[in-house]
């Protein structure tokens, strides 16, 4: 039910807030098309960075870079990397990162705002 709840806010959340800026401007259907593109995109760039930063889901590439960067390293300077945990790493900080719902379904709804504002604005 929650999950659903998530679905019908976002799914109206972009059209209402781009009707409502569509009333400040001129009322002709190109300009609700681009308010809701641009509304949209304004509202994916957001959710894109909040899934990005949310509960670290770049640690495992940061933890890649650093193994690798010790792996390079010269064997003469590798001994004052070695007691060093941050550039020997052992291990992930977590094993599963857990992203909320809410994100994806805003991000995903966006998405597909995107793609059928773009779709209509081909037709016209």
């Amino acid at each position: 039910m929650k999950y659903l709840q998530h679905i019908i806010i976002y799914l109206l959340f972009t059209p209402l807030l781009s009707f409502i800026l569509w009333l400040f401007t001129a009322h002709t259907w190109i300009n609700l098309i681009n308010v809701t593109f641009y509304i949209s995109m304004i509202l994916a760039i957001i959710f894109f960075i909040i899934l990005i930063t949310q509960e670290g889901i770049l640690d495992p590439t940061s933890f890649g870079f650093r193994r690798l960067k010790y792996q390079l390293t010269r064997k003469k300077h590798r001994h004052t990397l070695d007691e060093d945990e941050f550039f020997k790493p052992t291990k992930v900080k977590k094993d599963v990162y857990i992203v909320s719902p809410w994100v994806k379904i805003g991000f995903i709804c966006n998405l597909a705002y995107i793609a059928v504002s773009i779709l209509i604005s081909f037709a016209i």
